[in-house]
C-alpha cells in the first residue's frame, strides 16, 4: 500500500495563489523535475520550493468498488486445452467462474464492493433457435428467412428440358441484409419471404451447377431437378466461426473441418441491444457480509448462450458505475469488461466507436475507468485482436488489456488479472478530504522509488493528457472542485513495485506540464 504523505506548514507566499512552477522544456520525459530543474516565476524561486517542509500526515486511500460486465456468450462453453493429465477438463466458463468466486472470497477483497452483470441479455419469450419468423415473434427475423421465387434454367447437362427450382432473389446480399420479416420486404414479382432450411443436392456429389442455389424444405420442391434430393443445410463444427464451412448429410465436411451438425438458425433480435438492460445489475455493488455468497450464487446459475453485444454491455456497465459513484462520494468505481470475443452484434461494432464510449466515461467530470480482460486462443485473437483490445483499454484509462491465452492456466491468469486491477485501482487514487482550506494551485505529488531517484511529478491537467507519460491530475466533482488525485497509468504501474511510495506536498506552487 502506498504511503501518501501530505506536507503542510510551507513558507510559500499565500498572497499569490496563482504562482506555479512549470516543467522545464526540453526534458526527454516532459514531466519529471529535480530541484535544479524547477522553472519559477518572478514571485518565487527554487528556494521557495525547497523550503516547503513541515508537519506530515497520512492521507486516506479511496475505497474501491468494481462493476464487472461478464461475457456469457455460447463460446464461453468451449473446452480449454488440457495442459496435463492431472488437470480436469474445463471450459472457459469454468475457469473464469472459479477465478471470480476466488476473488470475491479473498480476504484482500473484503473491503471492496463488487457488482456484476452479464452479456448478452435476451428479449423475453424469444427462443434460442428457429425455423420461421413466426417462431421468433418480436425477435424476428429468423436467420432462415429469405426472399425466394421460382426460377427456370437450362438443364446443366444440356440433354434435358429446362429445369425449375426455388432460389433466392438477392443472391449477392451479405449478412442480415439477406433476411426478411414478411413478403413486403421482397419487392413483389412473385417473391415471398420463407424460412428455407435445405438445398437440392445430387446425393454424395454436390449441388447442381445452376445460376442460383436450389433451396427447399421438402422433397417435392426438388421435383423440377431430376436426380436431386432435398437435404438440410448444416455447418461443420470444426470450421471457423467467421468463415463456416457448410455441409449436408450426404456431402459431409472437408478434411479437418469437423462433423456436419444442424445449422444454428436463430432469431436476429433475440439479443437486447439497449444499454439500460445492462445497467441494471444482476448483483448490486456491496461490501456486506453476505455479498460474496450472492456473487457466487449468481455465477452458479448462469446459462451460456448467444453472441457478443459489446457496445451496449459496456455502455450499460459504465452507466451503472457512474450512477453508483454519484450516490457514493468518497469511493472510486471502476468497470471491468471480461470477454472471450470481439463484438458480433448490436451497433456500433467497430472498436474505435466502442472505445469512444469508454473514453467519454473516463474523461467525464466524475470519471470511471475501464479495464479489459480478454480470454482468447491465438487463432481467435488473430493478428490484430490484441491491438483492438488494447485500444479499448487505453480509451478507458488503463494502459493495456489483460489478454489471457487459453493454452495457459486460464483460471490462475484471470485471477491474477483481477488482483492486479484491484491493486492498481487501490494504489493509484487518493482523497483530498481533510484539507478544508486547501489551495489546489499549491499541491504536488512526489514518488519515491528505492531503485531510483525521487521524482517530482507534474499535473498533466486531465486523464486525456496522460498518454504514456508520468504524471497526475485531479478528479473533480459536479461543481468542478477537485475531490481526489489520480495518477496516470504509467505512474500507476510504478506503484505496483514493492517499496514505491508517494508523498503529497501541500503549499508549494503546482508543477504543471
Amino acid at each position: 500500500m502506498i504511503g501518501l504523505i501530505g506536507w503542510a506548514g510551507c513558507s510559500s507566499s499565500s498572497d499569490e495563489p496563482d504562482a506555479k512552477v512549470a516543467v522545464a522544456e526540453g526534458r526527454p520525459d516532459g514531466d519529471l523535475l529535480s530541484d535544479d530543474q524547477i522553472a519559477t516565476d518572478a514571485s518565487g524561486g527554487a528556494d521557495d520550493q525547497r523550503s516547503c517542509l513541515g508537519e506530515t500526515h497520512q492521507a486516506e486511500v479511496i475505497g474501491l468498488d468494481i462493476f464487472v460486465m461478464l461475457d456469457i456468450s455460447a463460446s464461453m462453453a468451449e473446452l480449454l486445452p488440457r495442459t496435463s493429465l492431472r488437470v480436469p477438463v474445463q471450459t472457459k466458463w469454468d475457469a473464469v467462474k472459479g477465478s471470480l468466486e476466488a476473488f470475491v472470497q479473498a480476504p484482500e477483497s473484503a473491503d471492496i464492493g463488487v457488482g456484476l452483470q452479464y452479456f448478452p441479455q435476451f428479449n423475453q419469450g424469444v427462443p434460442d433457435s428457429c425455423a420461421t419468423n413466426a417462431e421468433c415473434g418480436v425477435g424476428a427475423p429468423c436467420t432462415a428467412s429469405v426472399c425466394v421465387a421460382g426460377f427456370v434454367a437450362d438443364d446443366p447437362t444440356d440433354n434435358q428440358p429446362p429445369v425449375a427450382f426455388i432460389g433466392p432473389t438477392n443472391p449477392d446480399c451479405i449478412g442480415d441484409d439477406c433476411l426478411c420479416k414478411s413478403d413486403a420486404d421482397c419487392g413483389g414479382n412473385n417473391a415471398s419471404c420463407r424460412g428455407m432450411l435445405g438445398v437440392c443436392v445430387v446425393s454424395g456429389q454436390g449441388v447442381p451447377p445452376l445460376p442460383l442455389p436450389p433451396l427447399c424444405n421438402a422433397q417435392n420442391e426438388c421435383s423440377g431437378l431430376p436426380g436431386t434430393t432435398c437435404e438440410p443445410v448444416g455447418v461443420c463444427d470444426g470450421s471457423p466461426l467467421d468463415n463456416p464451412a457448410f455441409c449436408t448429410p450426404s456431402l459431409g465436411c472437408p478434411v479437418g473441418a469437423g462433423t456436419c451438425v444442424q445449422f444454428p438458425y436463430r432469431c436476429v433480435n433475440q439479443t437486447v441491444c439497449e444499454a439500460s438492460a445492462y445497467a441494471a445489475p444482476a448483483v448490486a455493488i456491496s461490501t456486506g457480509p453476505l455479498h460474496a455468497a450472492q456473487v457466487v450464487s449468481s455465477l452458479e446459475a448462469v446459462q451460456l448462450n448467444g453472441l457478443t453485444p459489446t457496445a451496449p454491455a459496456l455502455r450499460g456497465a459504465l452507466d451503472q458505475a457512474r450512477a453508483w459513484a454519484l450516490s457514493h462520494p468518497g469511493r472510486q468505481v471502476v468497470t471491468v469488461l471480461a470477454t472471450d470475443g470481439l463484438p458480433t452484434e448490436c451497433t456500433p461494432l467497430e472498436i474505435p466507436d466502442i472505445a469512444q464510449i469508454a473514453a467519454s466515461a473516463n474523461s467525464a467530470t466524475d470519471p470511471v475507468r475501464t479495464f479489459v480482460i480478454g480470454v482468447f486462443s491465438a487463432a481467435d485473437l488473430g493478428q490484430d485482436g490484441r491491438a483492438r483490445l488494447d485500444t479499448l483499454a487505453r480509451a478507458g484509462g488503463s494502459e493495456r488489456a489483460f489478454v489471457i491465452n487459453t493454452s495457459g492456466n486460464v483460471a490462475d491468469d484471470f485471477l491474477q488479472a483481477l488482483n492486479q486491477i484491484r491493486d492498481t485501482a487501490v494504489n493509484c487514487e487518493f482523497q483530498l478530504a481533510g484539507e478544508a482550506a486547501l489551495d489546489f494551485e499549491r499541491v504536488n505529488l512526489r514518488v519515491t522509488d528505492p531503485a531510483g531517484p525521487v521524482s517530482d511529478l507534474a499535473n498533466v491537467g486531465d486523464a486525456s493528457a496522460c498518454g504514456s507519460d508520468q504524471g497526475w491530475y485531479y478528479t473533480r466533482g459536479p461543481d468542478g472542485t477537485p475531490t481526489q488525485i489520480e495518477v496516470c497509468p504509467s505512474t500507476c504501474n510504478r506503484f505496483l513495485t514493492a517499496g514505491v511510495s508517494a508523498e503529497l506536498e501541500i503549499g508549494c506552487a503546482t508543477r504543471i506540464r
